[in-house]
């Protein structure tokens, strides 16, 4: 490898050096000459892995972006501007740039907005740095290989965009300092781009070799290339095109639903790589990594229960790890919703959210337990659920909850399982891009809009049989699909995305920003003797008192572009409204 030199020029002592400089011609460890660099099968390698990397960086977290936020680009820009949760906080003056979004009063300098953005961009930046130096000259497996996972990584921040901003630009080539490019011809045409890139790479990409196969979960495949395909046509309406590359993740018959029994572990670390993850990304932890070292610092706290609020479940055998800051609670609607047509007993109810009362009485609190004489801990004596029910040393303080109607996230707090130890703040879980059960949706739902031959009925009682509720599934039609999807879906960041797509936004969210509100318990409220929670809504309209909310057709479809962006590329034609 090429040697590259530094200079040292000491002034002051020049003289003392005359006629010695080539001593001065010392190698600079730990820098690598990019101009030999990108050759070899090993150094492709090398360069997607700095691509997966900058993935799991920034599809995470993008708390290193000039934005300066912290919570997760992958999920909670798309979260917050859906009627699945209410966006909370301590109180009304906290979590401002994601109520911003969820009551649809934000503008283009929404940190949130602009954070995601970026981190869309370094993605690709990565994935180019992959296909600017092997993509013509890949002269081996390895080197198509690589080119083809990060074509796919770099699809996924394109549809991401695409779906969020429209028209956002295609950048297929890492661009100089100055460049200004122009926003992409239309929303469908990135749609269709990222379809076609999909289709070059299917090809040159691997399969995993098994429905157990834990490493082909972690990594892009041929079934992955054509998952995405499939959203990224469903996305543009073209339901054959869709149907038919998801039918390939289908018929490979390398993916399976986890049993109901286990679907409180998935986005957990019990839950990395199932048979039902298509594609994650994989974080591990080592020993001498700080918390700040990874890619997910605060995330995990921002969508944990507001644990200052409460007593918070901290006995012996606990899953909860205190400390949150309460940012996404269940909605109403969608709390109504899975209990109509799941029933609290079905496993995905209880998978998902948890009621009061589980919190209170079917989760360990330090007051449970007593201590031996030899120094155990051991379930208190006689302790009974009357005695619970009277037990001031649980449930929710006499400031309440805001933004909350008494259930309790599940499905994506940060639990012990999910902590390492080692270091507490660091959390040891996967980012899940892509769901066997989102691929068997969106598969119905590309049958309901064609006409269903069987096959997507099939795979719609897949999904709805495995959730264990009390409503069955007896045809494909989009009724049941959207509500199958928003059901199974919650916290995935994809309820914003299928709203648009079915033309169901402008209804669905014309609410949203109107009612948040508090959660108490009337023991700690207003001293009563049990533990009973209820909801306060007489200061649930604030939002809609100070500002103009709910979706506003012909704006509201698509997010503003930053303000920086703005100020950078006078090329860059705002979105309509903005």
């Amino acid at each position: 490898m090429k040697k590259i030199f530094i200079a040292l020029i000491v002034a002051a002592a020049s003289l003392m050096f005359v006629g010695c400089e080539s001593k001065l011609d010392i190698p600079r460890k730990g820098v690598v000459d990019l101009s030999t660099f990108y050759q070899t099968d090993a150094d492709a390698e090398s360069a997607l892995v700095a691509a997966y990397y900058t993935a799991g960086r920034f599809f995470s977290n993008t708390m290193w972006t000039s934005a300066g936020w912290n919570d997760c680009p992958f999920l909670s820009m798309w979260e917050y501007a859906s009627d699945e949760i209410y966006v909370a906080g301590s109180d009304k003056t906290d979590g401002q740039s994601g109520n911003e979004i969820q009551a649809f009063r934000m503008d283009y300098n929404n940190s949130l907005i602009a954070g995601t953005y970026e981190c869309y961009y370094m993605i690709i930046k990565a994935c180019n740095d992959v296909l600017d130096n092997f993509a013509e000259a890949a002269d081996t497996q390895v080197k198509k290989r690589c080119v083809a996972e990060a074509r796919v990584l770099r699809a996924q921040a394109q549809l991401l965009l695409a779906l969020a901003w429209g028209t956002a630009p295609i950048v297929e080539s890492n661009l100089p300092g100055d460049a200004k490019p122009e926003n992409a011809e239309s929303q469908d045409a990135v749609l269709q781009w990222v379809a076609d890139e999909c289709d070059k790479a299917i090809p040159d990409l691997t399969s995993k070799t098994s429905v157990d196969d834990k490493k082909g979960a972690v990594k892009v495949t041929k079934e992955f290339a054509y998952a995405l395909k499939g959203k990224a046509l469903i996305s543009k309406h073209d339901y054959a095109g869709a149907k038919t590359a998801l039918k390939q993740v289908i018929d490979s018959k390398l993916y399976a639903l986890v049993p109901g029994e286990q679907m409180a572990s998935l986005n957990h670390h019990s839950g990395r790589a199932t048979t039902e993850a298509v594609f994650e990304l994989n974080f591990d932890w080592f020993e001498g990594m700080d918390s700040y070292g990874r890619t997910q610092p605060n995330f995990r706290w921002l969508w944990s229960w507001r644990s200052d609020h409460m007593n918070s479940p901290t006995g012996e055998g606990t899953e909860f790890v205190p400390g949150g800051w309460g940012w996404v609670n269940p909605s109403q609607k969608f709390v109504d919703k899975i209990i109509a047509y799941d029933g609290l007993d079905s496993y995905r109810r209880k998978a998902w959210i948890k009621t009061y009362d589980e919190v209170l009485y079917e989760m360990p609190y330090s007051s449970d337990f007593e201590t031996t004489d030899e120094g155990k801990t051991v379930p208190k004596a006689g302790w009974t659920l009357a005695d619970k029910k009277k037990d001031a040393s649980r449930g929710v303080y006499d400031s309440g909850l805001y933004g909350h109607v008494g259930y309790f996230m599940w499905k994506r707090l940060f639990r012990v399982e999910d902590r390492v130890l080692a270091d507490g703040n660091v959390a040891n879980w996967n980012l899940t891009l892509m769901r066997y059960a989102e691929v068997l949706l969106l598969y119905a739902e590309a049958c309901a809009q064609t006409g269903d031959d069987g096959s997507g009925l099939a795979a719609l009682k897949l999904v709805n049989e495995r959730a264990g509720g009390k409503t069955k599934v007896t045809a494909c039609d989009m009724e049941t699909v959207k509500t199958e999807k928003f059901l199974e879906g919650w916290l995935d960041g994809t309820r914003f995305q299928d709203l648009i797509r079915w033309g169901d936004a402008a209804k669905e969210l014309a609410d949203n920003g109107k009612y948040y509100p508090t959660f108490y318990d009337a023991m700690s409220k207003d001293g009563e003797s049990e533990h009973r929670g209820y909801i306060d809504a007489s200061d649930a309209d604030w939002c809609s008192k100070l500002y103009s909310v709910g979706f506003k057709s012909g704006k509201s479809e698509l997010f503003p572009f930053p303000f920086n962006e703005m100020q950078l590329n006078p090329n860059l034609v705002q979105n309509p409204g903005y």
